[in-house]
Formats: C-alpha cells, sequence, structure tokens
C-alpha cells in the first residue's frame, strides 16, 4: 500500500511539472525594440512595422509564441532586457563586446555606421580614426558609438559629448557646438528628414568596427529551450523569410 502511494505522489509530481511547463511555454513573451525606420517603426499605439519587425513576427508565429513588442527609447529597451529573462531586443548590432551578453537568435539587416560633419566645414578631413581625435564628436547614450569611443580613449574632458538622443547631436552640428556626429547611417538619415536639412551634412569615415549585422537577441539568462525553438524555426524558415532582399528593398524604398 505505501509503494503504491509512493507511485502516486511520483506521477503527480510529474504531472504537476508538465503542467507547469506547458503553463510556462504559453507565457507571453515580450519584445523590446526602438523606433528606427525601416527597419522597426511605430505606427500608432499598439501598432508597429519595418522589414526586421515583418521578419521577428515571423519567427515567433512560426515558433506559434505569444508575444507583444515594445517600442521604447534605445537606452531604456537596453535596460529593460539586460535586466529581465526572457526578454528578447530587435535590431541589435552584434559586436565584439556584446557577444557574450546575450543570445543570438537570429540574423536581421546590416547597418552601417559612420562620422558626419556640415558641408559647409572644409576644414574638416578624415582619413582614420586617428584624424576624428582632434576634434568634438557628439554620440547618443547607450549607443555602441558611445562605447566605442570610450574604449578606445575619447573623453568627456576633451573630445566627446555623450547627449540623450541623435537628435540632440544634430542640433548640437548644426550650431557647430560640435565637429562630428557619429551614428548609424539610417538614423541619421532620419533625423536629417526630421530637422529639414538634407543635403547639409556631409559622411566623413565609416566605421569598420561597428558596421555590423543587425539581431533579434535575448537576455543571456533566458530559458535555452525558447532560444533554441526560435533558432530553429530561423532555420527552417530561411528561404522564405529572405531576409537580404527584404533589407535592401526596405532601405532602397526608404
Amino acid at each position: 500500500m505505501q509503494q503504491h502511494i509512493h507511485w502516486i505522489t511520483i506521477c503527480a509530481l510529474i504531472l504537476c511539472h508538465g503542467l507547469a511547463h506547458s503553463k510556462d511555454s504559453n507565457e507571453q513573451i515580450h519584445i523590446y525594440t526602438e523606433d528606427f525606420p525601416p527597419y522597426q517603426e511605430f505606427l500608432g499605439p499598439g501598432r508597429i512595422g519595418g522589414v526586421a519587425t515583418d521578419l521577428v513576427k515571423m519567427l515567433f508565429e512560426h515558433s506559434k509564441l505569444d508575444y507583444k513588442i515594445h517600442v521604447l527609447p534605445w537606452f531604456r529597451t537596453n535596460h529593460v532586457v539586460n535586466h529581465t529573462p526572457n526578454a528578447f531586443i530587435y535590431s541589435l548590432a552584434r559586436t565584439h563586446e556584446r557577444e557574450k551578453q546575450y543570445h543570438w537568435v537570429a540574423p536581421l539587416c546590416e547597418i552601417n555606421v559612420s562620422f558626419y560633419k556640415l558641408r559647409a566645414r572644409k576644414d574638416i578631413q578624415i582619413n582614420d580614426i586617428e584624424d576624428v581625435r582632434q576634434y568634438v564628436v557628439a554620440v547618443a547614450s547607450g549607443q555602441p558609438t558611445e562605447q566605442h569611443l570610450v574604449e578606445i580613449g575619447f573623453s568627456q574632458e576633451d573630445n566627446l559629448v555623450i547627449l540623450a538622443s541623435h537628435e540632440q547631436g544634430a542640433q548640437m552640428l548644426n550650431k557647430a557646438r560640435v565637429d562630428l556626429l557619429y551614428g548609424a547611417d539610417l538614423f541619421v538619415k532620419n533625423v536629417q528628414m526630421a530637422l529639414g536639412r538634407g543635403g547639409e551634412w556631409e559622411r566623413v569615415y565609416v566605421s569598420p568596427h561597428l558596421s555590423k549585422r543587425m539581431y533579434l537577441a535575448a537576455n543571456i539568462n533566458s530559458d535555452e529551450s525558447l532560444i533554441s525553438k526560435l533558432q530553429k524555426s530561423h532555420n527552417m524558415l530561411k528561404n522564405k523569410l529572405n531576409t537580404e532582399a527584404r533589407c535592401e528593398q526596405a532601405i532602397r524604398n526608404h
């Protein structure tokens, strides 16, 4: 009798574990991003579009995972994901510094990062990163551009201005309060369009260090089975996703 009760207890525990696992697998997954057309674009409350968003949605839907996408400023997006297991982020550039900080789930679009000056500033001549050191550079806080320049010796006491957004950096560039703006090419293009300053800025140097592939990534402490499920979906959908062509088309149309 005692042995019979023992086996009933074991079976009950297994059943409860299975139910708990089933419940966990059906929990809503939270994905965080920023407004960055044409990769991801805020279209209104509860609505987000963009080529990277479409790719991410296809992966989660193929994996039969319930999800919700949140659009936040990039600094907050990073903070939330870095402190929340099973939280996802896109589009995140895959850099050497970040390699061990996230699970890299699926590749998305490529991104180029460059230094920009006012076209009228004929005195600024740059051939490599060493030439940049003699100028004051504006970067957005929390971006890889900030981390990169700090790591190679730029400082706020000398030649670096760290701001809350690219828009603030652009305004300082327009007023000649900084010499250069350092950011992703499409970010800079979007800011130019928003400020009506098209044609007034000139790209002077493309950063090979930060021009990278962007990814859908996850908090490093996320459930391995969840990561594996999404990666398997990506492998199965590779041809249908057609990532390269989708990204190129979106950039051409932007």
